[in-house]
């Protein structure tokens, strides 16, 4: 009996060692098969282009394809729904957005938490802005402000859903000026842009590297930045022309799903590092009006950090949380 006990309990260490063993293995030759990666919004607009841009600079450091799936709706928040569900095995990633990941799960019901995104790396910064079509008869943003303030609710401005910078930076120039607009949320920014183009709306809150692909068809009105912007340098900012406190961006990055293994977390780390140091690939981006933000993981989660308790504040003052 006591000589069955040893054999049973060598059996099972060994058979410990060999799934330990089998769990690395399983990891050793990652990927082995392309990787989805979310972007949350549409087709065409800025987050898809530069994830586009990225993804096939990534394939080149993985060896396999990095294939972008649109899932797209309600300012980002179906496509990290689904996210969330991803298992975290490193075949599925996302583009995440600033600051929308981390304001709507403070005023919605989603799936997601800042918690559910383990970041790999920042990738781009994209001043929000006001914007409208160059037949507009605002020449100016005080043309604009000083006609909403005359006529509340009848100036419809269009953003990409809601609780993201373009939503806030209503909000703001809401706080600074009492202007009320008829706020449109559209699936996406290239939605939003459509419609203004379209006719069917008199302004825009949306992405600098919108606005700057659409060339002579827009008319940026201002900037949401400390300084002008050397993509607009003849664009005032929102701050030069008195609104002190219209300062927005979309920061943009890569995200593996929460519980990802360490040894996945170490290859997409270093292959997104060495595409954020690549010439041809920052060149790219700059001729697509990205402005690129190289931060690591530990400078996002630092950034998560300080961003969530600055947008916790802005959305109590604005009484939308509970």
């Amino acid at each position: 009996m006591e000589k069955l006990k040893i054999i049973t309990i060598g059996v099972l260490i060994g058979s410990l060692v060999i799934f330990a063993g089998c769990s690395e293995d399983d990891h050793a030759n990652y990927p082995e098969r392309p990787i989805e990666l979310i972007v949350a919004y549409s087709a065409g607009a800025a987050t898809d282009t530069q994830a586009r841009i990225l993804a096939d600079y990534a394939e080149d450091e993985l060896g396999q394809p990095v294939v972008v799936q649109n899932i797209e709706g309600s300012g980002g928040q179906v496509g990290w729904n689904e996210f969330a569900d991803a298992d975290p095995d490193g075949y599925t990633l996302a583009a995440y957005n600033l600051p929308h990941i981390l304001a709507q799960p403070q005023v919605h019901d989603t799936e997601y938490t800042k918690e559910t995104f383990e970041p790999i790396m920042n990738w781009g910064f994209d001043p929000t802005v006001f914007a409208v079509r160059e037949d507009s008869p605002y020449e100016t943003l005080d043309d604009l402000i000083e006609d909403a303030q005359e006529n509340p609710g009848e100036i419809s401005i269009g953003k990409a859903g809601l609780y993201i910078g373009h939503h806030f930076l209503i909000l703001q120039m809401k706080d600074e000026t009492g202007v009320e607009f008829n706020q449109m949320p559209y699936p996406g920014a290239a939605d939003a842009l459509a419609n203004l183009l379209g006719g069917h709306i008199d302004v825009v809150s949306g992405n600098l590297s919108d606005m700057y692909r659409q060339g002579d068809e827009v008319r940026i009105l201002a900037v949401a930045t400390e300084e002008r912007h050397p993509f607009a340098p003849d664009v005032p900012t929102f701050k030069e022309l008195g609104y002190d406190t219209a300062i927005m961006s979309t920061d943009r990055g890569i995200a593996a799903p929460e519980g990802t293994p360490p040894e996945i977390i170490e290859v997409l780390t270093e292959a997104f590092y060495n595409v954020a140091e690549n010439p041809d690939y920052q060149e790219e981006m700059d001729e697509a009006g990205a402005d690129t933000l190289f931060l690591k993981r530990d400078e996002v989660k630092e950034e998560f950090e300080e961003r969530e308790e600055i947008l916790i504040d802005l959305l109590d003052k604005f009484g939308h949380l509970e």
